[in-house]
């Protein structure tokens, strides 16, 4: 059977319009992207489950289609799975984009196309890494498996979480290494590796006041300088809970509305403003509720002397805690030297650890497995850098979630004999740590684990697409 090529597996996925399946018309494009997989999968001697599921949130309730696929490679007594997604975000404004978003154009060394570097490119390479792995007979006594869900960009209510679950309780499987191919490192292919994420807060503040005359201050209240009052606050504030891996915990606005630009002598009763916080495992998602509270409850002293400090009591709080993302952390181990090691056969040198970046599905890993190790690694956010010189739109196009989304077709094929030199490897340092263990030496990976312990993983979803 002849080998797929990373190049080609990856045009065939981007050609699929797997927009999260929010709405069910969507769905056949998922379908078909999974169908893709399993069909090479199962060529390569994979067992693979499909699984369908809806509800689980009265929001959120839209089929989400799922894949599991594994192979045993002698008598396993170990496990490393791959957590990937094949739906992709929207593409927004479609006259941005200089090619097709969903023809997988090759130009200029690139792949083009909605996915190419989250994460279709990244599920393509560790699919042939795989089935080349598993074909070369150099893995021994090794369970190997991929597990694809087609929400991860949306609620993720009925996607990789529940399918870990399923993993664990169905087919009695344990994990013990996890591999998140989500992108890794910002420019150049193999500078970082994930091992952990903050976690992610959403909500709103909700400023009252009365609609009136803009001329006649004694016919209206205005909310929407509450609202700003509100705001600077909040963005005033410095957190410094950050760590050798964390960066310090931010709040930003993302979305604000308060009267319409079109009706400009009319000031409007209400005045709202969507917020993320990313966090560190210093808090959780009730901790910043009340600290947003308290903040406006009892402004700083600068703040006091402001005309507009009265009606921060007129604001609502509203902190979506039932879709927050908790942080977690992994103590490196076996599979980051895997994972250091080939890269720094391919590439001349070894990532770096860090917990930067958006929250991912490796949120999920410690609820069903609180022993495994989660390391992600995958392309770079920005597209990747072609020589020595970026491309003259670098950074304003071509990145993750960006218009002309695309991916260096040489990392393609670099993170691809990456993922195949790890899944090698791993068997060997594997081995390396059993010997220690029976000697009662404890051995270090390449980079030295992170000083914060791990936090405690709590079950969570991504709110919406802001908060990817």
């Amino acid at each position: 059977m002849p080998m797929p090529d990373v190049v080609d597996l990856t045009r065939r996925l981007v050609r699929e319009r797997s927009v999260t399946a929010v709405d069910p018309k969507d769905l056949p494009a998922s379908l078909s992207c999974l169908d893709i997989l399993q069909r090479e999968l199962r060529q390569a001697g994979f067992r693979v489950h499909r699984k369908q599921w809806r509800g689980g949130h009265e929001k959120w309730g839209y089929p989400v289609e799922n894949l599991y696929a594994e192979i045993d490679l002698g008598r396993p007594d170990n496990h490393v799975c791959y957590l990937g997604h094949i739906d992709v975000v929207p593409v927004g404004d479609r006259k941005a984009w200089q090619v097709d978003p969903f023809a997988g154009v090759e130009k200029d060394g690139y792949l083009y196309g909605r996915g190419t570097t989250d994460m279709k490119g990244s599920v393509a390479a560790f699919t042939v890494a795989a089935i080349e792995a598993a074909k070369s007979g150099q893995i021994k006594n090794q369970r190997l498996s991929l597990l694809i869900t087609s929400d991860e960009e949306w609620a993720a209510v009925n996607g990789t979480d529940r399918m870990l679950g399923w993993v664990k309780d169905e087919l009695g499987r344990e994990l013990d290494q996890v591999i998140v191919g989500e992108p890794s490192s910002q420019d150049q292919l193999g500078t970082g590796l994930k091992v952990g994420r903050r976690g992610s807060l959403v909500g709103k503040l909700v400023a009252r006041g009365t609609q009136g005359h803009a001329a006649y201050p004694d016919l209206f209240e205005n909310p929407n300088r509450a609202l700003n009052l509100a705001l600077t606050i909040l963005n005033a504030h410095e957190f410094k809970d950050g760590s050798e891996i964390y960066p310090n915990t931010g709040f930003e606005p993302v979305a604000m509305r308060g009267g319409s630009p079109t009706a400009t002598a009319v000031i409007p009763g209400t005045a709202e403003a969507v917020w993320n916080i990313r966090f560190t495992p210093e808090h959780t998602g009730a901790s910043l509720r009340d600290w947003i509270k308290q903040s406006l409850a009892n402004p700083p002293a600068w703040a006091q002397s402001h005309p507009d400090v009265g009606r921060l009591q007129h604001i609502e709080v509203v902190a979506n805690l039932d879709t927050v993302s908790i942080p977690y952390a992994t103590k490196p181990a076996a599979l980051a030297a895997a994972l250091q090691d080939a890269t720094t056969d391919e590439l001349g040198s070894a990532p770096k650890l860090d917990a930067f970046g958006g929250t991912t599905d490796g949120r999920f890993v410690h609820r069903h497995f609180p022993e495994a190790e989660v390391i992600e690694m995958g392309p770079p956010e920005r597209g990747g850098i072609i020589g020595q010189e970026p491309p003259a739109d670098y950074g304003q196009r071509g990145g993750m979630h960006q218009v002309d989304e695309r991916i260096s077709i040489a990392d393609l094929r670099a993170l691809t004999r990456i993922y195949q030199g790890a899944l090698v490897k791993l068997s060997h340092h594997l081995k390396k740590t059993a010997d220690h263990d029976r000697l009662g030496v404890t051995p270090g990976p390449s980079q030295h684990p992170p000083k914060r312990p791990a936090a405690a993983n709590q079950p969570g979803s991504r709110p919406n697409r802001q908060a990817g």
